[in-house]
């Protein structure tokens, strides 16, 4: 993954390397030998299905509540269902009569009618690795080893799909992921984050701010942005024009060489950070700053909220997907959401407020400034959480049935699509998989499901295994 963190771009694979570039100009051209899967598209459908939202939706961004939240004290509450599966939280009135959230979601419950609730979604893989590879990719997780984390030979993100087949304009990232390369507690890189078999190019622009977390509601927090996309204060144009053309000298050096995949890819790269750097509206994109204390309060200030924020902007600046997984805490003390002890605790205290603030004020925001409409918002976990509770107060996996938010891009507000049974167990009416979720979100972004992409064995691939949802679709 191509990642800002520090004053430096990296790649970020797991693998310890050399940089290969320091923002501002080019280090040491230190390039290390490691094997870059390159994938060639030979057929893509020129049109997708018919219907007037296909290639509704121009750029996309991705809430992925890692950990898994329960929908039963979210989105799809059962208050006739007895203590043990309920909960202790209940149902509120929305700004939609007839939809119902949970008390702990006041804000979001004015924005109902904004979006859509899918609480019938449902897959059978209570992995979280596993199961997050399948909701990112609309495809299934091939288990080829038990070490379940990511490889070259896993399917593509949605936003590494996008960007081999709907590229930014130069000077954006194609594909950006914040706040942090999502891994577990022991360590291993959850699949469904990168390009898998399309090859580290399309790899998403990773921007760390694991080093930045702090408590809750902490006002300090104010470090976020990124600074180091923009070059050094003693960066000249006459020094940055030479950077470029000492760029362009090895350039034509490579050209009369043998180039390898390594090398091609350093030029990608470099021409990617070089365009970023040298983009007034990259650049502006990316600063925070340019967003008043009022607005930067409404969001939390805290690593979730200042993700959806900058999400919201590189959205507006024309970045095709940005993917904002949850990292609330520290590494290796932060859970996600994954409550097999002490559920309602943990959505009470340190969960659903920074939710329920950010997800609210992204839909504020971006129905007030038109960006909805062309604009697919997605708020969703890998699977769902037991219809019962443990003896510690917890629930476990559940991928059984579950619910996902989707807003904007063509997505009708104020509606619910599909249901659960009593006990949100099992979905009642019109189950939906996470392949034909991510068929729908290829649909709206204008890329037929059913095209097919070459991996570098030069094997073909159906970008998504499922089929577009005809009642999401109107």
């Amino acid at each position: 993954m191509l990642g800002i963190e520090s004053n430096q771009v990296r790649l970020c694979d797991g693998v310890g390397r050399r940089d290969f570039l320091r923002l501002g100009g080019l280090g040491a051209m230190g390039l290390q030998a490691s094997s870059l899967l390159q994938a060639r598209e030979t057929q893509a459908a020129p049109n997708g299905p018919g219907g007037k939202l296909y290639g509704k939706a121009k750029k996309c961004i991705l809430l992925h509540l890692w950990g898994a939240p329960p929908h039963q004290d979210t989105f799809d509450m059962k208050p006739n269902a007895p203590a043990e599966v309920r909960g202790e939280f209940m149902p509120i009135a929305s700004q939609v009569p007839g939809i119902q959230v949970s008390d702990h979601l006041p804000l979001i419950s004015r924005h109902t009618d904004k979006f859509t609730i899918v609480r019938s979604v449902h897959h059978k893989e209570g992995d979280h690795q596993a199961a997050a590879h399948d909701m990112l990719t609309g495809n299934r997780y091939l288990w080829l080893d038990p070490l379940n984390s990511a490889k070259r030979s896993d399917y593509p993100n949605i936003g590494a799909v996008l960007a081999k087949m709907k590229p930014a304009d130069k000077g954006l990232p194609q594909y950006v992921q914040l706040p942090c390369l999502l891994q577990t507690n022991s360590g291993k890189i959850v699949p469904g984050q990168n390009a898998g078999y399309l090859g580290k190019t399309y790899d998403p622009f990773l921007i760390s701010a694991l080093s930045n977390y702090a408590p809750l509601h902490d006002p300090g927090f104010r470090t976020f942005v990124p600074d180091s996309i923009r070059p050094y204060p003693q960066m000249t144009p006459v020094r940055w024009r030479g950077r470029q053309r000492l760029r362009q000298a090895l350039d034509q050096r490579l050209a009369a060489a043998d180039r390898n995949r390594e090398v091609q890819a350093f030029d990608s790269y470099s021409q990617r950070a070089f365009d970023m750097i040298s983009s007034p509206r990259s650049r502006k994109a990316f600063n925070l700053n340019e967003e008043n204390e009022k607005t930067r309060r409404r969001y939390g200030y805290h690593p979730f909220g200042q993700s959806v924020l900058m999400a919201r902007r590189l959205a507006e600046a024309g970045v095709p997907l940005v993917t904002v997984y949850w990292r609330n805490g520290r590494k290796r003390t932060d859970i996600g959401w994954d409550n097999h002890i002490n559920n309602f605790v943990n959505l009470k205290n340190w969960q659903l407020p920074p939710t329920d603030q950010a997800f609210s004020a992204l839909m504020e925001d971006m129905s007030a400034s038109g960006q909805l409409e062309d604009t697919l918002v997605v708020l969703m976990g890998e699977f769902g959480r037991t219809p019962g509770i443990s003896d510690q107060g917890g629930r476990q996996h559940w991928p059984q049935c579950y619910s996902v938010v989707l807003a904007g891009g063509g997505i009708r507000g104020g509606e619910v699509f599909g249901s659960s049974d009593a006990k949100a167990a099992y979905p009642a009416t019109n189950p939906v998989t996470p392949f034909d979720l991510g068929a729908t979100i290829y649909h709206l972004l204008g890329i037929n499901s059913e095209t097919t992409v070459h991996d570098f064995l030069g094997r073909p691939h159906r970008i998504c295994s499922g089929t577009p949802i005809s009642g999401l679709l109107g």
